[in-house]
């Protein structure tokens, strides 16, 4: 957790007061162990203290859920799992780790994290406006880096965002905080408990993803999504779409195409603003994951600079590697290569027309296992699209048109 300038203040308004007696009570319940100092800030789940652990002599940031959270079993489930995948990331220098977990002597839980001396890039980049393109490219990386672990544990974290992406002022580094709404990939286990309501929306509309919006839903490629927001801020100043209010961001996360990053910022790198709004397709499957995003982002020979000339055609072949466009393709021509010659042995057995229907109809058919295999080549459930409907009706109707022809010639 950072020391933000902005998340304490020394004047006495009306809940400095209530600020002071937590302070007391949050320090008399961690004196054995911690000197708690001050509090660093409040949010609506939890608030966030400076303390320095006194056996260690070391500056900590300790979290505890706010009394009127505790008898919440929501709040403190999602309390208790954001501990738990805060503590699994700890071995990642791009996350903020947790080092303890536990509960004050009247059961409210309180976890203790890693204590970041700087700034959100939210209130840099409100402060400093946007990013140098090397070190927006460097901080993509890093968060990159932290998505690509958690997605490796089965942590989904659904809030990628620039405030909670914390700058240590000390290493020159950015490391993912607040894994306060992160899911759990894996359905099974007492942990894959569902915390949200079906149709509940858990976030602030600018940030959310297509698949969010329309039915709840997240995948570690909404954290790329999310992502591809993030880079827009980064580098700009400013969101990837034209909206204002939340129903705008809502329509817009739904409706809109992402401006042109380059006509806003042309000094970025072509290959970046090009993987940036491939993490912004409203189809999930259409995104890279966070380990395509870390190799992308490493093609060139520094940030920001422009990638060697085989970097795309590498991610496009990765690509369909990953859906597996290939070795579909292989498969079903191999099918129609074993029909067309089974219509050539039986020939004379045979109507006249078998063998160039056959043709026809394998051509037909590679071409509808591609598609197939594009839109749900990738592991796990896929939906289908109103764009994958098109292509396969046109296939369709091409293979029928030709059908039709050949039995008038």
């Amino acid at each position: 957790m950072n020391d933000s300038p902005d998340t304490h203040s020394a004047s006495e308004s009306a809940g400095d007061y209530d600020d002071r007696e937590s302070l007391e009570h949050v320090g008399e319940a961690l004196r054995p162990d911690y000197e708690v100092i001050r509090p660093l800030g409040r949010g609506a789940m939890a608030t966030v203290y400076l303390a320095k652990d006194k056996a260690l002599g070391v500056l900590v940031a300790v979290k505890v859920l706010r009394p009127g959270k505790v008898t919440d079993e929501t709040a403190r489930k999602r309390f208790e799992r954001e501990a738990r995948a805060a503590a699994s990331m700890a071995d990642n220098p791009n996350a903020v780790s947790v080092t303890r977990f536990g509960r004050l002597p009247d059961q409210t839980p309180y976890l203790v994290m890693q204590y970041v001396k700087g700034r959100t890039m939210e209130e840099r980049v409100k402060a400093e406006g946007r990013l140098s393109v090397r070190e927006g490219t460097a901080v993509l990386l890093e968060v990159a880096s932290a998505l690509a672990a958690a997605h490796k544990k089965g942590i989904i974290h659904r809030d990628v965002r620039p405030g909670n992406v914390l700058w240590d002022e000390e290493k020159g580094r950015a490391l993912l905080t607040d894994f306060g709404i992160a899911a759990v990939m894996d359905p099974s286990g007492p942990e894959a408990t569902r915390l949200t309501k079906t149709g509940q929306l858990l976030g602030d509309p600018h940030y959310l993803s297509p698949e969010q919006l329309l039915d709840g839903q997240a995948t570690e490629l909404t954290d790329v999504y999310l992502f591809g927001v993030l880079g827009y801020e980064l580098l700009t100043g400013e969101g990837p779409y034209i909206a204002r209010t939340p129903t705008e961001w809502i329509k817009a996360h739904l409706q809109q195409e992402p401006k042109d990053l380059r006509e806003l910022r042309p000094d970025v790198p072509a290959p970046l603003a090009d993987l940036l709004r491939r993490c912004l397709s409203r189809e999930p499957l259409h995104r890279p994951s966070a380990s395509d995003v870390i190799r992308a982002l490493q093609g060139g020979a520094d940030p920001g600079t422009q990638p060697g000339a085989g970097a795309s055609d590498t991610s496009d072949l990765a690509e369909l590697l990953k859906r597996r466009v290939p070795q579909v393709v292989i498969l079903t021509a191999g099918a129609g290569a074993g029909l067309i010659q089974l219509a050539d042995a039986l020939e004379d057995m045979l109507p006249e027309k078998t063998k160039p229907l056959t043709v026809i109809f394998s051509v037909a058919g590679v071409l509808a296992a591609t598609v197939i295999a594009w839109f749900h080549g990738e592991r796990g459930k896929q939906r289908a699209t109103a764009t994958e409907y098109v292509l396969l009706s046109l296939i369709g109707t091409g293979w029928l048109v030709v059908t039709i022809l050949e039995l008038l010639r």
